[in-house]
């Protein structure tokens, strides 16, 4: 997997981003956005780009919340308030804290996508200046559907993609809705690309 950070040009109507996991009519009446340009090239053809789930700032989250909320209440349980501040303050600055995490997790999961072409597997984050994971397919050696007991709840999963390379440490899709779905639109493209690569 390869990690890099590129300026990019303005964004360009040359590839399409679908905002939810697809379904057989979304495929043919589907909402396309741009992706900040400069993401693929003429030779790549988009097959599947999708957002992480609306559950994943709240995954994301969630051990910076449920401690906030722990302390929270571990202070106003003992009548122990941060040293100047009232407890009414202590309570309220630990839960901004809380808060704060999860809109920094909101904003990084406004400007993630993951993207599958005909040549690669990426995931992209940031708009201006996006960093980009990238894989060609033919080095893909496996990939595996994974889902925790939180996403088995809601209906997601996460892929995780194994390189050819030894030395690049593996990546994942985290929390994908439909995950069976997109797990076996990338086990086809890899296919067609080691097909096609073959000819």
């Amino acid at each position: 997997m390869i990690g890099l950070q590129l300026p990019l040009p303005e964004p360009t109507p040359c590839a399409a981003a679908m905002s939810e996991a697809p379904s057989g009519a979304s495929e043919r009446v589907a909402a396309w956005t741009a992706l900040p340009g400069g993401v693929v090239d003429d030779n790549e053809v988009v097959l599947l780009a999708i957002k992480p789930s609306t559950w994943r700032p709240l995954f994301d989250s969630a051990t910076w919340l449920g401690f906030c909320c722990f302390l929270t209440g571990l202070l106003i349980g003992l009548e122990s308030p941060f040293p100047g501040l009232s407890l009414m303050e202590t309570a309220q600055l630990m839960l901004l804290v809380g808060l704060a995490r999860l809109a920094l997790a909101i904003v990084r999961w406004v400007l993630m996508w993951y993207v599958l072409t005909n040549r690669r597997v990426l995931s992209v984050q940031g708009i201006r200046e996006p960093r980009i994971c990238a894989c060609m397919l033919l080095d893909v050696r496996n990939t595996y559907l994974n889902r925790s007991l939180p996403e088995r709840l809601v209906g997601l999963g996460s892929i995780t993609f194994v390189s050819s390379d030894p030395t690049d440490p593996p990546s994942m899709w985290q929390t994908v809705a439909k995950p069976e779905l997109v797990h076996e639109r990338i086990r086809r493209a890899i296919e067609n690309a080691i097909d096609q690569h073959d000819l």
